[in-house]
């Protein structure tokens, strides 16, 4: 469009360039035929008078021309057979109420003797028939312009009607595609680029939703064939509490009964990543610092045959918070039992400042050198996918000295 209304506005003062370089081209193609037609009727009859009338009058003597023309154009600036033109108008101190412009054509006879045209026109003739309808002619190609344009526009808008409508139909129908109306044909859009987007957008929904639909079924198939196990595991290790057994048998049951807590655990952990919907749904208010000691408790046992010991410490800030017991639990556990499992010896250090829990491991081996990596498990990639789901924040970094810290902060808008 903007192309168009430059290329448009150049055309139009080329054209009213050309307009009037043609009025002067056909004032100079008419004193010359005037001049032609002179000579031939002076060849004949050498008593034909010069050519005078209208606005045209004609001279012999270079004097005779008007004094505005000769303090223009000397004799010498003057060659025959072409025109020159003088706009009066210019003259301040001179200037004709007429306001006239001369148009001067010297032509040079048979015999040899040289005559000059002069064409005059004054304000007056602005108003005459000829000039009337050059103006109007004149001024006729700006409407021209102007509509050649607003053709154009409408043209455009058209196009862009016909092109952006299926566009817009299309945008519509994919907000409402969704899985209860998968079965429904795939309308046409009337054009095959955008028909063929909406064939790959439908069966792209429709792939979607067959891996839904059987990751839902694997889930309620494992919520079920994982949970029983671990439920009856969970039920004998019960019945061999209230049996009487030696101290080696009791310690193998208290491990049999951790193991079975943290496989039900991890299960339950798993099983709810697979679920769209929050813990229970449930989020009470948690003493925080008690929340983390029970923790440590329950996992001490990881600590057994290492020299690894851990410091807990709480400021006076922390203290109650409102969140899932189910998730603030597995995410606890995970940091407290990755700090453990991968300090072979060592120290442990957890410190709860405000709803900030930090947990920090510093790996020492026996001849006092540092371990620099200590790599991640599932129980970390656990945590930040319950992070991203309740929109905490875990930020792990590696110590230079070895070891790892983590620092986990629960956001009380959940």
């Amino acid at each position: 469009m903007l192309a168009l209304v430059i290329t448009l506005v150049i055309y139009t003062g080329v054209v009213n360039f050309y307009m009037l370089y043609g009025k002067w081209m056909v004032a100079s193609f008419q004193l010359q035929t005037i001049a032609e037609q002179y000579d031939e009727m002076r060849a004949k009859d050498p008593t034909t008078p010069l050519p005078n009338g209208f606005n045209i009058q004609t001279f012999t003597d270079y004097d005779a021309l008007p004094k505005l023309l000769r303090d223009s154009y000397k004799p010498n600036d003057i060659d025959p057979g072409e025109l020159y033109y003088l706009n009066t108008d210019k003259y301040a101190a001179q200037k004709d109420p007429d306001n006239p412009v001369f148009l001067v054509f010297p032509h040079i006879l048979a015999n040899g003797t040289q005559i000059l045209l002069l064409q005059t026109y004054h304000a007056g003739d602005e108003d005459s028939v000829y000039f009337s309808r050059l103006h109007k002619l004149a001024l006729l190609s700006i409407p021209f312009a102007l509509g050649v344009v607003a053709i154009f526009a409408y043209v455009l808008w058209l196009i862009g009607k016909r092109m952006t409508q299926p566009s817009e139909n299309l945008q519509s129908w994919a907000k409402t595609l969704s899985t209860e109306n998968l079965d429904q044909p795939v309308p046409d859009f009337g054009f095959t680029e955008l028909n063929d987007v909406a064939k790959e957008l439908h069966q792209s929904l429709v792939r979607v939703d067959k891996f839904v639909t059987r990751e839902r079924e694997f889930l309620r198939q494992a919520s079920h064939e994982l949970r029983t196990p671990v439920t009856i595991v969970s039920g004998n290790v019960e019945l061999l509490d209230k049996t009487p057994l030696n101290e080696i048998q009791v310690r193998l049951a208290a491990r049999i009964k951790r193991a079975n807590r943290n496989m039900q655990q991890l299960i339950e952990t798993l099983l709810w990543l697979g679920r769209e919907a929050t813990p229970n749904g449930i989020r009470e208010k948690i003493d925080y610092p008690a929340f983390v000691r029970e923790a440590i408790v329950d996992l001490a046992y990881l600590t057994d045959g290492k020299n690894l010991t851990c410091e807990f410490s709480a400021d006076d800030q922390s203290g109650e918070i409102i969140a899932s017991p189910a998730a603030l639990m597995i995410v606890v556990s995970n940091l407290i039992r990755n700090a453990f499992e991968h300090t072979p010896k060592g120290q442990v250090t957890v410190r709860l400042e405000a709803n900030r829990l930090i947990v920090e491991n510093n790996l020492m081996t026996c001849a006092g050198d540092y371990v620099r990596d200590q790599g991640e498990g599932i129980g970390l990639h656990l945590v930040r996918r319950i992070c991203e789901r309740c929109n905490w924040h875990c930020d792990t970094t590696f110590l230079a000295a070895g070891g790892m810290r983590a620092i986990f902060t629960v956001s009380n808008h959940t």
